[in-house]
């Protein structure tokens, strides 16, 4: 019944041709409601920067890029991955029945990633950092400069508009991503969590229920994932 209750929550933007093809062109696993998610607090940002934590091969981020676009939003944009997958060792086979090792799949992800986001937002690329978030976070502490994934110079820190958790869906792990970025949320920014609907048993799922039980932040919307909104 649960897993009922939860999958009737689940919101969808209106049909739009441009994500139609955008969707069948780019590999990657997204929610239809996180599209429902990523436009709400597109629509309603505030100042600070769009942080995406898990890119994979650039599905989420060509949408969100897409939705800035279409609202007219110039917010800067960072994704983090280091595509370090889970069972990932070097020089082992990776895949099942084949004789595929890690690295040249994590190199297939990773040009699939460039290409993906290069084709669809050329004019406009965000700021890719490959880090594990953890390190990330260390280095957007330190304001430091970088040059990203794509060879623009980047300058990392300040106040978080945005932020999008989607890595490694641990409760630890996740749990540290949430901290972190509760460390830079701007007042009235939000925070969406990948793979948190009720019924899963995701540690995302924990973190987000823990989450928005803090007095600090709302609850925006379950679509059937959660969105919360730091109070001001």
């Amino acid at each position: 019944m649960e897993k009922i209750t939860t999958l009737s929550r689940r919101k969808r933007l209106p049909t739009d041709d441009t994500r139609s093809w955008m969707t069948m062109a780019n590999a990657g696993m997204l929610d239809p409601g996180n599209l429902y998610l990523f436009d709400h607090c597109i629509r309603h940002l505030g100042p600070g920067a769009v942080v995406e934590i898990g890119s994979f091969c650039g599905l989420s981020l060509n949408h969100i890029l897409l939705l800035l676009r279409q609202h007219s939003r110039a917010n800067p944009v960072f994704s983090v991955d280091a595509w370090q997958f889970e069972g990932f060792t070097k020089d082992s086979p990776f895949l099942d029945d084949t004789q595929i090792p890690a690295v040249p799949y994590q190199q297939h992800i990773l040009e699939s990633f460039r290409r993906n986001i290069q084709f669809f937002n050329a004019d406009h690329l965000p700021h890719h950092i490959q880090l594990n978030s953890d390190d990330f976070f260390a280095a957007w502490s330190r304001s430091e400069h970088r040059t990203d994934f794509f060879g623009q110079p980047a300058m990392l820190g300040g106040p978080i508009a945005l932020a999008y958790i989607d890595g490694d869906h641990s409760y630890e792990q996740s749990r540290r991503d949430f901290e972190n970025v509760d460390r830079f949320i701007a007042p009235g920014g939000f925070v969406i969590f990948d793979d948190s609907a009720d019924w899963t048993d995701w540690g995302s799922q924990r973190t987000a229920r823990e989450a928005a039980a803090r007095s600090d932040y709302e609850l925006v919307n379950r679509a059937p994932n959660y969105c919360l909104r730091k109070r001001g």
